[in-house]
C-alpha cells in the first residue's frame, strides 16, 4: 500500500477541520471511515479484516468511554453546580495587576482542571471584566486558562494520550508536568506584554514573583502527578497556590475566606474524594480491587470507585439534592445535550486513532517524514501537536489524531519516547486556545463583534512562546543524547 493511501485519513481530516466548513465531529467521521477503508484494505482477505474491525472497533470504544464517562459527569457536575449558585469569579483585589495574575493563571486553569470545555474560560473573563481592562486585552489575557489544558477536565485529553500508546496515565502526567516547569516561565513575557498594554506596570519584584509561583505551580502540579493522582494534577495545584495567595487576604477582609469555603465546598469534596481513593488505606486498597471493569485483559482497567466520572456523579447528585424536580429534570436534559456533541467526537476520534495506528498509517507517515527532514525530523514535534490541537480545538482529539505519529517521530531520534508523547501532549493543549471557537467564545464573552482578529493576534504568542519552549526542550535533549551523556 502506498503512503499517500494510508495517509488519506489524515490528510483529509486535516483539510476538512482547516476549511471550517464542517465540524469537528463530521471531520472525525469521515476520517473514521478513511482509517477503517485503510485498515480493512491492508488484511489478506475478508475474515480477518472483520475479526480486525470488530476487535479494534472494541478496543477504540472502551478507551473512549474513559473520557465520555468524564465529559458527560463534568458537564453534569458544572450544571448542577450553576443551579446551586455558581462562585462570584469576581476576586476583590487591592492590586489589580496581582488580580490579572491570579485570573489568568489559578483561577482560570482551576476552573478548566476540574471542569474543563472552555470553563475556565468564562470564570476567568468574568473576573478580568470587573477590573476595568480593554475589552481585546481582557480576552486576549483569558485566553492563559487554558494553559493547563492538558489536565482539563480531570486530564482527559492526557488520558486518553497515555491509553492510545500504552503507558500509565501517571507516567505520562508526570512527563509533561516537567516540561510545563519551561513552557509556564516562557509563556509570562506574552503575559506581561498584555497586561503592559492595558495599562498595567509590572515592578522587577512583580516579575520575580510571578516567575517564582508559575515554577511552585509546575512543582506541585508534577508533585500531583507523581505522587497523588495525575487526574488531580491542575486542580489541586492551582487549588493550594490560590488558597496560599489569596488565603491571607481574604482572612484580612474578615468573613472572605468563610464565603469561599461555603461556595467551593463541592471541588473540595471532589478532589478529597479522589485522594483518598488513591492515598488513604485501606479504602485505596479496597477502590483499587472492587468493581474494576476490565473487559479487554488489561487493556486500560476502569476502577469504578476511583474513576473521576463516579465521583463527579456523586457530588452532582448531593448538588441537585433539595431541589424542585422540574429544576433536575432541566440540569439533568441540558448536561446531556451538552455532553453529546464532545462525547460523540471523542469516540470518533479515538477509533479514528486505532484504526490508523492498526493500518500502519502513522508508522508509514513518521518513516516518509524522517526521510525527508533526517536527524531533524523531529523538531517538528511541537509543530505537529500545536498545529493539531488548534485545528481540532480538543486535546483528546489532538492526542488521538497524532500520538502515534509522534511516537514513530521519536523512534529514530534517539529520544525518550515519553518525552515526544508529553510534547505532543502539551503543545496540542495549549493550543487548542486558538481554535477559532475559543477565540469566538472569548469575543462573545466581552462583548465584542467582529473582533476575532484582534484577540488572535494577541492571543497567537501564547502559541508560539509554547512552541518554541518545547523545541528548545528537544534541541537540548538531543545535543546531551549526541555527546553521549544520555
Amino acid at each position: 500500500m502506498t503512503l499517500a493511501f494510508h495517509m488519506m485519513p489524515l490528510v483529509g481530516t486535516i483539510l476538512l477541520l482547516a476549511s471550517r466548513r464542517v465540524s469537528l465531529l463530521s471531520a472525525g467521521v469521515a476520517g473514521m471511515a478513511l482509517a477503517l477503508i485503510t485498515m480493512v484494505a491492508a488484511q489478506p482477505s475478508a475474515g480477518p479484516a472483520l475479526a480486525l474491525t470488530a476487535v479494534k472497533a472494541g478496543e477504540g470504544a472502551w478507551l473512549a468511554w474513559h473520557a465520555m464517562s468524564i465529559i458527560a459527569a463534568g458537564l453534569l457536575f458544572h450544571r448542577a453546580f450553576e443551579a446551586r449558585g455558581a462562585l462570584s469569579a469576581a476576586v476583590a483585589q487591592e492590586n489589580r495587576r496581582r488580580g490579572v495574575f491570579v485570573a489568568c493563571f489559578l483561577v482560570g486553569p482551576f476552573a478548566e482542571s476540574v471542569t474543563g470545555f472552555g470553563v475556565g474560560l468564562v470564570v476567568a473573563l468574568a473576573t478580568l471584566r470587573s477590573m476595568g481592562l480593554p475589552p481585546v486585552q481582557s480576552a486576549a489575557l483569558g485566553l492563559f486558562s487554558q494553559v493547563l489544558a492538558a489536565w482539563g477536565a480531570m486530564g482527559v485529553g492526557s488520558r486518553v494520550g497515555a491509553e492510545l500508546i500504552g503507558v500509565s496515565f501517571t507516567e505520562l502526567g508526570t512527563a509533561s508536568a516537567l516540561l510545563m516547569a519551561v513552557v509556564l516561565p516562557c509563556l509570562l513575557p506574552v503575559f506581561w506584554g498584555l497586561i503592559h498594554a492595558s495599562g498595567l506596570r509590572s515592578s522587577l519584584r512583580d516579575r520575580a514573583a510571578d516567575v517564582a509561583l508559575l515554577f511552585c505551580l509546575a512543582g506541585l502540579i508534577w508533585l500531583t502527578n507523581r505522587f497523588v493522582a495525575p487526574e488531580l494534577g491542575g486542580g489541586l495545584a492551582t487549588a493550594i497556590l490560590l488558597v496560599t495567595v489569596e488565603g491571607p487576604r481574604l482572612l484580612r477582609s474578615g468573613g472572605g475566606m468563610g464565603e469561599l469555603v461555603r461556595r467551593l465546598w463541592p471541588y473540595g469534596l471532589l478532589i478529597a474524594g479522589l485522594m483518598a481513593t488513591r492515598l488513604l488505606p485501606p479504602l485505596s486498597d479496597w477502590t483499587g480491587r472492587w468493581l474494576v471493569l476490565d473487559p479487554f485483559d488489561g487493556l486500560a482497567p476502569l476502577a469504578l470507585l476511583r474513576h473521576p466520572a463516579t465521583w463527579l456523579v456523586l457530588i452532582a447528585g448531593i448538588l441537585l439534592t433539595g431541589l424542585p424536580t422540574a429544576e433536575v429534570g432541566r440540569v439533568v436534559r441540558g448536561a446531556v445535550r451538552a455532553a453529546l456533541v464532545p462525547m460523540a467526537a471523542t469516540l470518533v476520534f479515538v477509533e479514528f486513532a486505532t484504526f490508523m495506528a492498526a493500518s500502519g498509517g502513522a508508522a508509514m507517515f513518521g518513516n516518509a517524514w524522517r526521510e525527508l527532514a533526517g536527524r531533524f525530523a523531529v523538531l517538528a514535534s511541537p509543530v505537529f501537536g500545536a498545529a493539531a490541537g488548534m485545528l481540532t480545538g480538543s486535546n483528546t482529539a489532538s492526542n488521538a489524531l497524532m500520538m502515534h505519529i509522534q511516537l514513530s517521530l521519536a523512534a529514530e531520534s534517539g529520544l525518550p519516547s515519553i518525552l515526544i508523547a508529553a510534547v505532543q501532549t502539551v503543545a496540542g493543549s495549549i493550543c487548542t486556545m486558538l481554535t477559532p471557537g475559543r477565540i469566538v467564545l472569548a469575543a462573545g464573552l466581552v462583548g465584542l463583534e467582529r473582533s476575532e482578529g484582534a484577540i488572535y493576534r494577541r492571543a497567537l504568542p501564547i502559541g508560539l512562546a509554547t512552541i518554541l519552549a518545547l523545541l528548545a526542550v528537544i534541541v537540548v535533549m538531543t545535543g546531551i543524547k549526541a555527546g553521549g551523556l544520555v
